[in-house]
C-alpha cells in the first residue's frame, strides 16, 4: 500500500494520538519478531489501519516498549493479538509483491534496488504465505489478471481497481466472526478501489512521462497531460461513491478500543488526502515525510 491512509492529525485527540503511535510501534515490533529486524522498514499508515480495523472490540492489554529509533521514548504499544500478528503477515506479502512490480516496469538498472529488495524479503515471504495463504493466493492471482489488463491497456479504471480492492478485501479472512468479518471486507473493498485510483492519480504526470501503464491515460481525454476538469469531477463523484459504501459498512461496526482513530482516517483523513493528491500537493509532501515517525 501507499501511506494514503492515514489520520488528520489535527482532529485527534491526544489519548487517540497516543493510541495510534502505539499501534504503529506495535507492528513495528511484530514485524521485528516474526520476520526480522529488516522488516521493520515496511511498516506504514496503510497497515496500522489495517492493525485497527482487524482488532476485535474487548480492552488490548498494554505494555511500555522501547523503538530503536528513538531509544530515549518509551511507548505503550498493545501486547501483541492476531490483529498485529495477521497485519505484519499482509504487509510482508504485499510489500513483496511490490518489489517484484518493482521489477517487471523498470529495466535491469533501475530495478537494482527491488531486486535486492526480494532477495531480502523472500524467505520472510515465504513463511508469511505459508500462514495465510488464502490471502497469498489471491494477491498473486489478481495481480496476474491486474498484468493482463496492463498489456492489453484496459482503459477500465473499475476493472482496473477491482483487482487491487478484491486483493484488500480478503485480508478480512483473518476475522473468526462472520459478521465483522463481512463488514471489514466491504470497508477494504472500497478502502482498496479508493487507494487504487489515488495513486493512479498521484502517478499520472510520471506515467506519461515514462509510458508505463495508468488507466486514466485511456480513460479520459488528457489536456496537457492533466484531466480534464469535466472527467475529475466524474471521477471525484467515483470515488465519493466507494468513500459512502465504506462509511456506511463502518457504521455497522461494533466499537473498538480505535473506533475513534477510524473515524477520523475515515472522515477527516482520506477527504484530506484525496485533495492534496488531486490539487498535486501531495507527492512533495509525501516524499519529505517520515513514516519512521508516525504524524
Amino acid at each position: 500500500m501507499y501511506g494514503y491512509v492515514r489520520p488528520d492529525k489535527g482532529e485527534l485527540k491526544v489519548s487517540e494520538y497516543e493510541r495510534f503511535r502505539g499501534i504503529y510501534c506495535a507492528l513495528c515490533h511484530t514485524l521485528r519478531e516474526r520476520y526480522g529486524p529488516a522488516c521493520r522498514f515496511l511498516v506504514n499508515y496503510d497497515f496500522a489501519f489495517l492493525a485497527m480495523l482487524l482488532s476485535a472490540d474487548e480492552s488490548i492489554p498494554e505494555k511500555s516498549r522501547r523503538c530503536p529509533y528513538h531509544p530515549l521514548r518509551k511507548t505503550r504499544c498493545p501486547a501483541g493479538g492476531d490483529n498485529l500478528s495477521n497485519a505484519a503477515d499482509c504487509t510482508v506479502i504485499l510489500a513483496w509483491w511490490k518489489m517484484k512490480d518493482g521489477i517487471a516496469d523498470n529495466g535491469f538498472l533501475k530495478s537494482l534496488g527491488c531486486r535486492l529488495a526480494c532477495l531480502i524479503l523472500h524467505r520472510s515471504y515465504r513463511r508469511a504465505a505459508e500462514r495465510m495463504p488464502a490471502f497469498a493466493e489471491c494477491v498473486s492471482e489478481n495481480l496476474q489478471k491486474l498484468d493482463v489488463l496492463e498489456t492489453e491497456r484496459c482503459e477500465s479504471l473499475d476493472a482496473a481497481a477491482d483487482k487491487f480492492a478484491q486483493i484488500l478485501r480478503s485480508a478480512a479472512e483473518s476475522i473468526s466472526d462472520e459478521t465483522r468479518k463481512r463488514i471489514a471486507s466491504q470497508i477494504l473493498y472500497h478502502l482498496g478501489r479508493i487507494v487504487y485510483i489515488l495513486d493512479a492519480v498521484d502517478d499520472l504526470p510520471e506515467d506519461i512521462q515514462t509510458g508505463g501503464y495508468n488507466p486514466l491515460k485511456y480513460r479520459y481525454v488528457l489536456q496537457d497531460g492533466v484531466i480534464n476538469p469535466e472527467d475529475e469531477a466524474f471521477l471525484r463523484e467515483s470515488l465519493q461513491m466507494s468513500h459512502n459504501c465504506l462509511s456506511s459498512a463502518f457504521a455497522l461496526m461494533n466499537q473498538t478500543p480505535y473506533t475513534g482513530i477510524l473515524e477520523n482516517t475515515i472522515y477527516f483523513g482520506l477527504p484530506k488526502v484525496t485533495q492534496a493528491v488531486f490539487d498535486g500537493s501531495w507527492r512533495p509532501s509525501r516524499n519529505k515525510k517520515q513514516e519512521r515517525s508516525p504524524l
